[in-house]
């Protein structure tokens, strides 16, 4: 990765060769949708049958469609697997102004796109910011979701206090998500993320605190696949996805949950070594009554790339139910 000796701090470059596994025709095909509120366009990656049940798998923070390759390629015998690149990342379009980002319109992208593909319902699998936006369709339109399948992200209530009532109890998860806070303050986030050519990228990924446990999980190419997105000139690249954080941090969802839950069978994954701590994981409980907690031993937070194997069978399990 990349040392502070060789690389100066305001020094960071575009990887302009696209990753060949990008394209890679097992994981599916490329597609677009336009969508009609927003005018936004989503790319995504479709693999499976189109007989099939729609299965659509929403990424975290700081990812892409990419790192459900594992679950693309387990599912699609069985589903017609959607992997979308949320607003603001990778291939999609990303709107200016952190207000293009707040949880209303997330939600209703992820609405419109699963009726983009003829279905009038599916299985909706979400990780960290992902997982967010899952409960929220989950709650705003239970018609639209048979089962839900959350990674690494709790159910967190409007006024946030529940979060908060965490971190008292647990003083130590306060300083692991204090970046969460840095994050108002403008550039500074981006400047740090992509010092020493994209250090922070890197650290996120591989390093001790935040990044995969498992040797070889995210490989020297599928970093590459990260960096190639967030490295592009266009500032919205990283400005975006740090936009879910500032237009959301202090109420998720921002739908007043007044008692609203999620109905949907759910069931939620959580590595064992992930920094955020298997204890957040039951703060969902009071907002999902229909909840299976599964802890995947020797996970980090990058749970569904760092042990796939096992993920796929909990999540295989939990769907033949």
């Amino acid at each position: 990765g990349p040392t502070r000796d060789n690389i100066a701090f305001f020094t960071w470059h575009t990887l302009e060769e696209r990753p060949r596994c990008l394209d890679d025709p097992d994981l599916g095909i490329h597609g677009y949708v336009r969508l009609q509120k927003s005018g936004v366009r989503l790319h995504y990656v479709k693999a499976g049958d189109d007989s099939k049940p729609l299965m659509v798998l929403l990424h975290g923070l700081p990812e892409i469609w990419y790192s459900w390759r594992h679950q693309i390629a387990e599912f699609q015998q069985d589903y017609r697997v959607v992997a979308a690149d949320m607003r603001g990342y990778g291939e999609s379009d990303k709107p200016a102004g952190r207000r293009a980002y707040r949880m209303e319109y997330l939600v209703e992208d992820i609405r419109e796109l699963i009726e983009a593909f003829d279905s009038t319902s599916c299985v909706l699998v979400g990780h960290d910011w992902g997982g967010c936006v899952a409960y929220n369709v989950a709650m705003e339109y239970p018609h639209l979701v048979d089962r839900l399948v959350v990674m690494e992200c709790p159910v967190i209530d409007p006024a946030g206090m529940n979060l908060f009532k965490h971190c008292y109890k647990h003083p130590g998860q306060f300083f692991k998500l204090a970046f969460q806070f840095l994050v108002h303050l403008p550039f500074l986030v981006e400047l740090v993320f992509k010092s020493f050519d994209f250090s922070g990228l890197h650290t996120t990924f591989r390093g001790e605190l935040t990044g995969s446990k498992t040797p070889g999980a995210i490989t020297d190419e599928d970093f590459e696949v990260y960096k190639y997105y967030f490295s592009k000139p266009d500032p919205m690249a990283i400005t975006g996805p740090f936009n879910y954080l500032r237009a959301n941090l202090v109420t998720i969802p921002l739908q007043d949950l007044g008692g609203e839950k999620v109905t949907a069978p759910t069931l939620l994954l959580w590595g064992e070594k992930s920094f955020l701590g298997v204890a957040m994981a039951e703060m969902s409980r009071p907002f999902v009554p229909n909840l299976s907690l599964r802890v995947v031993e020797g996970a980090s937070h990058w749970v569904q790339q760092d042990r796939p194997a096992v993920v796929n069978s909990y999540m295989r399990e939990f769907l033949q139910q």
